[in-house]
C-alpha cells in the first residue's frame, strides 16, 4: 500500500517517547528544499500530528525544526588507543536556550540514545587552550519512554545492528556528495602576523646552529 494511502488510525500517536521540544521555521513548516527533497507533509496538524517523511511515519518536530542548547561546563575525557584512533567520553547537562512551548515535549524520565558522526575541527590557541568546533549529525538509535521498562530496540545485538545500518547511511551520504578534482587542497586559515607554523618550528628543531640538518630524535 502506497505510504500516503495508510490509514493514520493504526499509527500510534500516543508514543510520547517519540515527542521532543519545539523550535519551529518561522512559517511553522520544514523548508522548502527539504519538503521537495524528502515528500514531508503532516495528516492533521500540530506538534502531535502524525508526520510523514520518504514514507516514514512519525510524530513530535517536523523535519526542519531545530533547537538550540546551552551546554553547562562538561567534561570531555579522551584515551589514545591507535595512532589515529582515540575513545571519547564526554559529560555535560544541556539546557534550552529559550522555554519549552506549552504542552511539548518528551515526558520527564524519557531517554534516548543516539549516534553521532561528526567533525571536531580543532586549532590551538596557546599551551593550555585549544578553540574546538564540531558539526555533524546524530541519529536516534533507540529510545525509552517515561514509563516503559523496555527500550525501543531492546537487545543488546539489535542496536548493535541499528548501529551498522546507520552508519551505513552515513557511508552512503558521503559518497553522495558531490564529485571534487583529486587534486583540490582543504582550506586552510590565513596565519596571524606573527604566528608560527607548527611545521616550521620542527624544521627548525631539526637545524643546528651551523645550518646543517640534524637527525630528530627516535620515540
Amino acid at each position: 500500500m502506497p505510504s500516503d494511502e495508510v490509514d493514520a488510525a493504526t499509527i500510534n500517536l500516543t508514543d510520547d517517547s517519540l515527542l521532543d521540544e519545539e523550535e519551529m521555521p518561522e512559517d511553522g513548516q520544514a523548508p522548502a528544499n527539504k519538503k521537495a527533497a524528502g515528500q514531508s507533509y503532516t495528516l492533521g496538524g500540530g506538534y502531535n500530528a502524525l508526520k510523514s517523511f520518504n514514507g516514514q511515519y512519525y510524530s513530535g518536530m517536523a523535519v526542519g525544526g531545530s533547537h538550540t542548547w546551552n551546554y553547562d561546563g562538561g567534561v570531555w575525557h579522551e584515551t589514545k588507543e591507535e595512532p589515529d584512533l582515540w575513545k571519547i567520553d564526554y559529560k555535560t547537562t544541556k539546557r534550552r536556550a529559550r522555554k519549552a512551548p506549552e504542552k511539548s515535549g518528551a515526558p520527564v524520565g524519557t531517554e534516548y540514545h543516539w549516534l553521532i558522526v561528526a567533525h571536531q575541527h580543532v586549532r590551538k590557541i596557546d599551551a593550555n587552550t585549544y578553540e574546538t568546533h564540531l558539526e555533524g549529525s546524530k541519529y536516534k538509535l533507540a529510545h525509552k519512554g517515561a514509563t516503559s521498562n523496555t527500550w525501543s530496540i531492546p537487545t543488546v545485538k539489535g542496536q548493535r545492528d541499528r548501529q551498522l545500518e546507520l552508519l551505513e547511511d552515513a557511508k552512503r551520504r558521503v559518497q553522495g556528495l558531490p564529485p571534487v578534482l583529486g587534486s583540490e587542497k582543504v582550506k586552510v586559515k590565513t596565519d596571524e602576523k606573527g604566528q608560527q607554523k607548527l611545521e616550521d618550528l620542527f624544521s627548525k628543531g631539526n637545524t643546528g646552529e651551523g645550518g646543517g640538518k640534524r637527525k630528530r630524535d627516535q620515540p
